[in-house]
């Protein structure tokens, strides 16, 4: 049980509110540590994510963890102002933060929290103005498109935010969630030493791990979906996700008036997902013009549908150099767009899927200093991934099926010889193993288990 104090339809923050609602039984999002990390600066936290990716579950598990700390339920208030707004209580901090601090006792710290502030009609001035009275008011918000977000925020807040990405659940949250691994299985690093502790483990968990790898690519990691009991479920609520976007963001938030064009372009993207984006092609498939469709294309990544990763440049003549590669922020949508969720195996994007997964893994394990490529010649040669971590560039394979150490693709070669880089990563179906090939050290893993640990697993780089 958690309770807070909210607006009271006379516009007083003298309304109590209780809520059933257990932290125990909720995903740990790892998203939340930098957040309680600083509940004593006064810093704002802008916790920005796609619909039901769970921005409203973690200001929840933050109010429990506030409450844990020895905090009040009179110290914190939440709104949502997806449901309750009342437009005249927002338009001068000044009087709002004289209402909230009315009752509170000598100079105590209060913790507002706003959920979907995008629905204010002035946000970034309206938190600014709270922030500059130094009230000693700690600020929650969470919203729902980082377009709508920084047009209406960024410009006052320099200085004054962080900002959290909290996107739907990763592999790793969901595998932990279910308790089925010991924890510590990831502080074992990959290396020759430990090569056989690891084909041991595989032996005993990679089955499950494989099984949930697959789960995972046709239905995503949206929580609600995540936590749905049968596949008919699981589909029932991407469809209520997928349409409620359609609605709330896309109609509504954007105003965009061709929707019917909208709507032909995510099935465009959707079919062509890890391809390069040729807009000239994209035209001409769905009968509109390249600055409707450069609009769509950037909405669609603002509020997180799809994602655009750039080339993986250096100098080269022959290296592509403008185009991006497009992926979807979740499988599940993906999927649903283009109505097909039957198994991987036998399926014509089998390897389109599995790379699309791998990547929302790797988005969501980057830091602020991480940086996420692709590489391709104009004669062909690719790799499907290039992650910068550490200003050391780890080159990235998928192969659906089992790996034959020492006999790699050609593509694969290509970038090894050109760059010389001194690690990679060959991801698989059911084999570990480490190889030289020239000065680089290749490690052959099986893609759940890359999925579980990521880059991590081969120690500190």
């Amino acid at each position: 049980m958690i309770m807070y104090k909210t607006l009271d339809i006379d516009g007083l923050w003298n309304k109590s509110e209780s809520r059933a609602f257990d932290a125990s039984n909720k995903v740990f999002r790892g998203d939340i540590n930098p957040i309680t990390g600083r509940f004593d600066r006064d810093l704002i936290e802008i916790i920005i994510g796609p619909r039901q990716s769970g921005k409203t579950t973690l200001l929840f598990l933050l109010i429990s963890r506030l409450l844990s700390d020895g905090i009040l339920p009179e110290q914190i208030f939440y709104l949502n102002l997806d449901t309750t707004i009342v437009a005249s209580q927002f338009e001068n901090p000044s009087i709002f933060v004289e209402k909230l601090t009315a009752q509170r006792k000598e100079d105590e710290r209060i913790y507002l929290i706003l959920d979907e502030v995008q629905r204010l009609k002035t946000p970034g001035k309206f938190l600014k103005g709270i922030y500059d009275l130094e009230k000693n008011i700690k600020i929650f918000v969470s919203g729902s498109s980082s377009l709508e977000i920084r047009s209406k925020i960024k410009e006052f807040l320099t200085g004054r935010k962080r900002e959290i990405h909290l996107l739907p659940l990763s592999f790793h949250e969901m595998v932990s969630h279910e308790k089925n691994l010991p924890d510590t299985l990831q502080s074992i690093p990959l290396e020759e030493k430990t090569i056989d502790q690891w084909r041991s483990n595989d032996s005993i968990y990679g089955a499950y791990l494989a099984r949930k790898m697959e789960e995972t690519a046709i239905y995503g990691g949206y929580p609600a979906v995540y936590l749905s009991e049968n596949d008919e479920e699981r589909r029932e609520v991407l469809a209520e996700i997928y349409n409620s976007y359609v609605k709330e963001d896309v109609i509504d938030l954007m105003n965009i008036e061709k929707v019917d064009i909208f709507m032909k372009l995510v099935q465009a993207l959707s079919s062509q997902v890890g391809n390069l984006v040729n807009k000239s092609e994209i035209c001409s498939l769905i009968g509109s013009n390249a600055v409707t469709i450069s609009k769509f294309i950037n909405i669609l990544k603002e509020t997180y549908i799809t994602w655009y990763l750039p080339p993986y440049v250096r100098a080269k003549r022959n290296e592509i150099k403008s185009a991006h590669k497009c992926f979807f922020i979740d499988n599940g949508l993906r999927n649903f767009s283009v109505k097909l969720f039957n198994s991987l195996s036998g399926r014509p994007d089998n390897g389109a899927i599995l790379e699309n997964l791998v990547f929302t893994e790797l988005l969501k394990k980057t830091s602020i200093s991480d940086e996420l490529y692709f590489w391709r010649t104009k004669a062909g040669a690719e790799m499907d991934f290039v992650f910068i971590k550490n200003d050391i560039a780890i080159p990235i394979e998928i192969k659906s099926g089992s790996a034959i150490p020492g006999r790699y693709p050609r593509s694969f070669h290509s970038f090894l010889n050109r760059f010389s880089p001194e690690f990679a990563i060959y991801l698989n179906k059911d084999v570990f193993k480490i190889d030289e090939v020239g000065n680089t050290k290749v490690f052959c893993i099986p893609t759940h288990w890359f999925l579980l640990f990521g880059i991590e697993m081969l120690g500190d780089i």
